[in-house]
């Protein structure tokens, strides 16, 4: 038997470069597998990959929420949205609690079908009966004007529902409240000022995420500066 550089010796260059280049190939294809796997806690919807790819994909086939709109963002990546939206609109219906409605219900509001206003509304509603924290997210869609359920009186009767400080969706509804000259009524201004006291209590004693809906950004005092203001420029209560 031959030893193994005697049998090198005797390969062309040729056959000897693809030997490498194969080795190479399998050397990192078997790195980026491990690595896939070892970074999945900071892979997010948007770069999903390799071992992570396929653990979302898994969860989402077996019903998992939070894996269904992830997998479907990942499809939104790789440009098959038709894809993306059967597993978006799976999860819109499948929602139980405030943390399985996302943001996208939003934006994807009248855009699509199935996301038609009417059902994003009642499928908000009926999370918010058992799951309080909801309310944020209903305050943001009826406060959002590229979608057909946007309505001030509703965002309004929302506000005292609140459990979390919403400092980002409150600057949003003041920015509508100006622009459609809407007058807030005592009882809203009354709500509001409550919500900046909880964002006060929530800027001095953070909240530890991922438990319920929260704004996307902590808040600062700046963001209760602001919300301050903007109350006191309001217009006289009716």
């Amino acid at each position: 038997m031959k030893p193994p550089l005697a049998c090198w010796k005797r390969m062309g260059c040729g056959l000897q470069l693809l030997l490498i280049v194969s080795l190479l190939i399998a050397a990192y294809t078997a790195w980026w597998w491990i690595d896939s796997a070892r970074t999945c806690e900071t892979q997010d919807e948007y770069n999903l990959r390799g071992i992570c790819l396929m653990r979302i994909q898994e969860r989402a086939e077996q019903g998992d929420n939070a894996a269904q709109w992830a997998y479907g963002s990942y499809l939104e990546t790789e440009r098959r949205e038709t894809e993306a939206r059967v597993w978006q609109l799976r999860a819109m219906h499948g929602a139980q609690t405030g943390l399985a409605l996302r943001n996208e219900m939003k934006i994807f509001c009248d855009r699509f079908p199935g996301f038609e206003a009417h059902n994003v509304e009642a499928i908000m509603l009926r999370v918010a009966a058992k799951s309080p924290d909801a309310h944020l997210r209903l305050l943001q869609l009826y406060v959002y004007p590229r979608c057909g359920a946007f309505d001030l009186d509703k965002a309004s009767a929302q506000i005292p529902l609140l459990t979390q400080c919403a400092h980002f969706t409150l600057a949003d509804y003041f920015e509508r409240v100006k622009s459609a000259n809407y007058r807030v009524s005592s009882a809203t201004r009354a709500a509001i000022r409550s919500n900046i006291q909880r964002c006060e209590q929530e800027l001095a004693n953070p909240t530890p995420p991922g438990t319920t809906v929260r704004e996307f950004m902590p808040v600062w005092q700046k963001d209760l500066d602001d919300l301050s203001r903007s109350l006191a420029a309001l217009d006289p209560a009716p």
